[in-house]
């Protein structure tokens, strides 16, 4: 059954946030495949077909948002996690081709039904 469950990958190079989305999404039906860099994240959307890709924006190697923008389109759904969250901000994630750009703290609700949305699946 778990083959079923839609694949997200999450990239964030702070470990607890990492950790904490992961566990809380995992919880909630998704298959989860954690990087903490823009270079790991290129390999797990190599090596795992993911549906859906939360992604910070500052990371050790470079930026969230040019990696996003690099994946032309891809995953299905595609949301951005940020410590900002000005008009600036939510534009630049955006241009990049995010859905939806999300503050930290993230609310673990908000994010579930964001991704059961744009993934068509059932709240």
């Amino acid at each position: 059954m778990s083959e079923e469950l839609p694949q997200v990958l999450v990239l964030d190079d702070d470990d607890d946030t990492a950790s904490l989305l992961g566990m809380a999404l995992r919880r909630r039906g998704f298959r989860v495949v954690v990087a903490r860099s823009c270079e790991e994240g290129r390999a797990m959307l190599a090596e795992h077909p993911v549906d859906a890709l939360v992604t910070d924006v500052s990371l050790p190697d470079g930026s969230g948002l040019d990696l996003l923008a690099s994946l032309a389109g891809k995953p299905r759904a595609r949301v951005v996690v940020s410590g900002f969250g000005g008009d600036d901000d939510r534009e630049k994630s955006r241009a990049a081709g995010a859905h939806v750009h999300l503050v930290k703290p993230v609310d673990v609700t908000q994010l579930v039904s964001t991704l059961n949305e744009l993934l068509g699946r059932p709240g």
